[in-house]
């Protein structure tokens, strides 16, 4: 209990640490299950080239590239924040205790700027490798989420497209359907596949993420109750607290919206024109129905669901471990 603030005050970056490090370690491991998922985003299925695809895939381009942006822009000023907070107490002659061991004393003008400079450069690589894999994770899903709209869109429209295509080329209405509702077939198996194939792969790290989530929430807030609020380590830690429930609440979105789209599956197979389809392909297309009843639901670990409940249960497991932490002081 002596020690427990220079406990806090270094718990948060160890955690975020083995955080990132198993992340990074399944990157390493299995190169080629995320080869062939690139593969996949890359190739034909999800990229058919229709005119009426392109505004929904470049949406989702666009949200990529702004959350990212975002996100790390976020999380490096945080790191500047945390090296100009004991620069500012240096320069007014304060002593200075880093929340790592160092082989020197680090409140020595020219070793102190030693140490300034390899905390700052090895939060922000933190700071980078974090936000580039949960960005990259959670936009895996929002490409399956993204699949499912097209999908929809497909499947609503297929029996005009068709007549449209066999009256323009000359064939046989049927010859011309089943082609397309083949191609639905196959990309609807294509998105479940490369959704089961990323939690497979990211399932652990995202469980793991979740898991000390609420530990580094509640380290950070009792930072936060013994930082006064017009300090920069006040800033910094309200910046660092954001980025975190960031990262839990993109996880938490895209995995609810996944399971949202492919709800909304079935209803767009009633939406098409059933009734002018041939009864060969009525009958495809009613055992494809049975098939969606069994939405997409993303899971960490195949323990948590990745919603809405569950960001909110963090949120609140997280306030739990702080009021246990505070009260224990008296």
């Amino acid at each position: 209990r002596e020690n427990l603030d220079k406990i806090m005050n270094t718990m948060f970056l160890f955690l975020t640490n083995t955080d990132c490090i198993y992340k990074l370690i399944v990157y390493w491991v299995k190169p080629e299950e995320m080869d062939e998922i690139l593969r996949v985003f890359k190739g034909p299925i999800f990229n058919q080239d229709e005119p009426e695809h392109r505004s929904i895939l470049m949406k989702t381009v666009r949200n990529s590239h702004l959350m990212y942006g975002i996100l790390k822009n976020m999380a490096l000023f945080t790191c500047f924040l945390w090296v100009a907070h004991p620069t500012v107490f240096h320069i007014q002659g304060k002593y200075i205790e880093f929340p790592i061991w160092l082989p020197f004393d680090a409140n020595k003008n020219s070793q102190f700027y030693i140490a300034v400079f390899y905390v700052w450069l090895q939060t922000s690589w933190l700071a980078y490798c974090n936000t580039t894999s949960d960005i990259f994770i959670t936009f895996s899903l929002e490409q399956c989420r993204t699949q499912i709209s097209i999908l929809r869109l497909d499947l609503e429209n297929v029996v005009e497209k068709s007549k449209k295509e066999a009256t323009a080329l000359s064939l046989s209405f049927q010859e011309v359907l089943e082609r397309r509702f083949k191609k639905i077939l196959l990309h609807h198996k294509t998105i479940v596949n490369t959704a089961d194939k990323i939690q497979d792969l990211f399932g652990g790290a995202v469980f793991y993420f979740f898991f000390v989530s609420g530990w580094i929430l509640c380290t950070s807030a009792y930072r936060l109750a013994g930082a006064n609020p017009a300090s920069i380590e006040f800033l910094s830690m309200i910046m660092y607290v954001i980025c975190i429930l960031m990262e839990i609440f993109l996880y938490c979105y895209y995995g609810n919206e996944i399971t949202h789209e492919t709800d909304q599956l079935m209803e767009s197979a009633y939406t098409m024109d059933w009734l002018e389809m041939p009864i060969k392909t009525r009958l495809s297309l009613i055992i494809f129905m049975e098939r969606i009843k069994i939405p997409i639901r993303p899971m960490a670990g195949s323990l948590i669901p990745l919603n809405n409940a569950t960001f909110i249960s963090i949120v609140r497991s997280s306030y739990t471990f702080f009021s246990l932490l505070k009260n224990s002081q008296h």
